[in-house]
């Protein structure tokens, strides 16, 4: 299925003119026909991350924070091109934008691979350095409540964070800097989205913790693109609506 060519053509199905549905309706309606290509999308992604989370997962369990950091960034490196696909394929489909599936995905491959590197090693590194904090300082010391509050608030950065990061990244180029200073731009001045982004994303990884390892299967099948396509969807007709994203593509393809 992965390398078929027997995905929506151009143009199919596909009335410019036809009013966008919202809420959930929007959501239904994108989900029934570009689920393939976002689930593979997540699948990719996800396959390149064991590589990371098996290694910093020894290192976790050996205690160890220098082989846990050393571990991410060792196999971190591909977490970013992998990311920056999976949001390009759930940006393609929120933007309705048609074409096959494996071409456009490749293609997202190979002109952000190289911008996509630092930053992926850096958001693996951090999420490593927050799973350390959170998984084997407790058994070193005593944790207190601010503490675990400020972890909390590590993880709901680094997802609302992450999120605008890789919209970004999929959407133009520009340097790390730039685009992780309109990261802390986007997170106050569209901070009701923001808010549920980070609510969406929580709730999937606490469902998650709390079904594994009793429906694993589950989160094999929904992995990282359920949290992603639902930060996304919480956020871009806001960011649509304020930076006319979908005007400056088209104008970008007609120049």
């Amino acid at each position: 299925m992965m390398f078929e060519q027997n995905f929506m053509p151009e143009g199919a199905e596909i009335n410019p003119d036809t009013p966008r549905k919202k809420g959930l309706a929007r959501l239904f309606e994108i989900l029934s026909r570009d689920l393939d290509g976002i689930f593979l999308s997540g699948a990719l992604a996800m396959l390149v991350c064991v590589p990371a989370a098996i290694l910093a997962g020894i290192a976790l369990w050996l205690g160890s924070l220098p082989l846990c950091l050393l571990a991410a960034v060792a196999a971190g490196w591909l977490v970013g091109p992998a990311l920056t696909g999976l949001y390009d394929t759930i940006l393609r489909a929120l933007r309705d934008e048609p074409g096959f599936w494996w071409h456009t995905y490749k293609r997202a491959w190979k002109q952000n691979f190289r911008s996509s590197l630092v930053p992926g090693i850096v958001f693996t590194v951090l999420w490593a350095l927050l799973a350390w904090s959170a998984f084997v300082l407790p058994q070193i010391t005593e944790i207190s409540l601010s503490f675990a509050l400020i972890l909390l608030l590590d993880a709901v950065l680094l997802l609302t964070l992450g999120n605008y990061f890789w919209m970004q990244n999929a959407l133009f180029y520009g340097s790390i800097f730039q685009k992780s200073s309109n990261c802390i731009r986007m997170f106050f001045g569209f901070l009701p989205q923001t808010a549920l982004s980070a609510i969406v994303q929580v709730g999937y990884w606490l469902l998650i913790a709390f079904l594994i390892p009793r429906c694993a299967f589950m989160f094999l099948l929904t992995g990282l693109w359920v949290p992603s396509l639902l930060a996304a969807f919480s956020v871009y007709s806001t960011m649509e609506k304020n930076l006319h994203l979908e005007e400056r593509i088209q104008d970008i393809k007609n120049y």
